[in-house]
């Protein structure tokens, strides 16, 4: 029976070092790479194929976006925590003496001694730039809208969802705005279609020049764009965004020289799943356009 890459089989919750071993030996025949670890983090044992993954010396591990996770975050220790496995994980690793990231597709799993309790994490890579099946998950994790360049709505849904985990554990505040182009169907129907797509286009390019380099921005819709701020409150995503409506008035978008403006509506995070957030921040913005637009409103129950 052949097994497919992206249904790996697991081992039993109960397995010992010998049934770990198989597994691990099995996951060299696919290309796939196994690490055992420790409750404490460390680095038990790993097949042949994560030695190849892992290269020499120690690699930083980054996330989805690039940035270096700290030792709790590190998926294993996260398993640690939880007690729950973690799926499907775009997680890039840089050697030490190197500036390239190599992506792999991590998903870790939590492996209970007799009593019950965790006894070791097995973390599971599958390298992304391989030319296999993958190679169309590469493609996927992570995803960018073709037209602005942009995150696409899939996968900027899937970084809030770590985004509110991470805020849920450690405690790190964040902001989400959902900004939007004021008369869309309108530049559309005087200018046409191609018109709204340049301006789509444009937006998104101005949105990813004007934000931090650990911001989060992606397309999530026709004419919407969700942006995640971590580490930042209310009030000074608020300047920023102000900053952003009136850079994008002014720049004079439109060909027929005409204004371009947005409205937004924009909330911190305050323990939420991510449908509210997401509820929260259209029902603002849908006030924002209400009153004629070209305004950023704010959830002034954070006031």
């Amino acid at each position: 029976m052949s097994i497919r890459q992206d249904r790996l089989p697991l081992v039993d919750l109960h397995a010992d070092e010998i049934e770990i071993g198989h597994y691990g030996a099995l996951l060299d025949t696919l290309n796939v790479g196994l690490l055992e670890f420790s409750t404490n983090g460390s680095l038990l044992q790993c097949n042949r194929q994560a030695q190849t993954l892992l290269g020499e010396g120690q690699p930083c591990w980054q996330d989805e976006n690039g940035q270096p996770l700290s030792p709790d975050e590190h998926l294993a220790m996260q398993v640690v925590h939880t007690g729950q496995p973690v799926r499907q994980r775009a997680i890039g690793l840089r050697s030490s003496n190197s500036d390239l990231i190599n992506w792999y597709k991590a998903s870790a799993y939590p492996v209970l001694g007799d009593d019950g309790n965790l006894r070791r994490v097995l973390l599971i890579l599958a390298d992304l730039s391989r030319p296999s099946d993958l190679a169309r998950d590469a493609r996927q994790l992570p995803t960018h809208d073709p037209l602005t360049g942009l995150f696409n709505q899939r996968y900027i849904s899937t970084l809030l969802d770590d985004e509110c985990r991470r805020a849920q554990r450690y405690g790190r505040p964040f902001v989400l705005a959902l900004l939007a182009i004021d008369d869309y169907p309108g530049i559309c129907q005087t200018d046409g279609q191609h018109a709204g797509e340049d301006a789509v286009a444009e937006v998104g390019r101005l949105l990813a020049r004007s934000l931090r380099e650990f911001d989060m921005v992606g397309r999530f819709g026709v004419d919407e764009f969700l942006l995640i701020l971590p580490n930042a409150r209310v009030n000074e995503a608020t300047s920023v965004l102000e900053r952003l409506r009136e850079l994008i008035e002014t720049t004079r978008l439109r060909g027929d020289d005409k204004a371009l403006t947005i409205s937004g509506g924009l909330t911190e995070y305050s323990n939420e799943d991510t449908p509210t957030l997401i509820d929260t921040v259209r029902s603002l913005l849908a006030a924002a356009q209400a009153a004629d637009g070209n305004r950023i409103c704010v959830n002034l129950d954070l006031f």
